[in-house]
């Protein structure tokens, strides 16, 4: 809160003026001209009890306009050994005074620091040859890492190639055994089968002769039985034709 500038707001001229309008003298009537009106709370709710926000309950009004109560006056002076309390405190009215407490703010003391040009000159050779280890040992761990990472995708490359061999040899016994039991299972089937496969293939051979000369001779037949039918009718047929 801007003590000077609240009073300022109200009519006082400024510091080095009075505050009471009514003092005597050359600097009479440069107070405040228009009176600091604090809205007063009515009600006696304390702490404990829920109640709204008041934006009329302007403590730090009241405290202001309670600090100020007597300034200027004979009387006042009188009775400041009076014992102290919040608002009449040193702290607080320094406060609505605007000025500073004694003690409190220290200029700060500036130590300047001079260094010779040897001097600097040394220093910035050590901080060059201190980076220059510095990236010295970054690039040595560079090279431990890129090692590191370079064997171990050499054991991964490794270890994939045993897995394909591995897996081209299963294949290869898969084979060989399947070979083998197709070998064994037709040993078997020629021992319990000795018959030649010349025999079969004349055995077939003439099933189908058989066949074919049965088929001859019904079509032979069918044929002989039309035209038996066939010499019939027209015999038949000539006798009508005499009667």
């Amino acid at each position: 809160m801007d003590a000077q500038a609240y009073l300022i707001k109200h009519g006082w001229s400024g510091p080095g003026n009075p505050l009471k309008t009514e003092r005597p003298g050359q600097y009479g009537g440069l107070g405040l001209t228009r009176p600091i009106l604090v809205a007063r709370k009515s009600n006696n709710h304390g702490v404990g009890k829920k109640t709204t926000k008041d934006a009329t309950n302007q403590w730090w009004l009241r405290g202001f306009e309670d600090a100020l109560k007597g300034v200027g006056q004979d009387s006042h002076e009188a009775n400041s050994a009076r014992e102290g309390n919040a608002l009449t405190s040193e702290l607080y009215r320094h406060f609505v005074r605007g000025t500073e407490l004694a003690g409190t703010l220290k200029p700060m003391k500036t130590e300047e620091v001079v260094v010779s040009a040897e001097e600097a000159a040394r220093i910035k050779k050590e901080e060059e040859r201190e980076e220059k280890k510095a990236r010295k040992e970054g690039r040595a761990a560079r090279r431990a890492q890129k090692a590191v990472k370079k064997e171990l995708k050499a054991g991964r490359k490794e270890a994939r190639r045993v897995k394909r061999v591995a897996k081209v040899e299963r294949r290869e016994k898969k084979v060989a055994e399947r070979a083998a039991r197709k070998a064994k299972k037709a040993e078997v089937e020629g021992e319990d089968y000795p018959t030649p496969m010349s025999i079969d293939q004349e055995v077939e051979a003439k099933v189908d002769l058989d066949e074919a000369a049965s088929r001859l001779r019904e079509k032979k037949a069918k044929k002989e039985k039309v035209k038996s039918t066939e010499g019939e009718g027209s015999k038949k047929k000539s006798k009508k034709v005499k009667a």
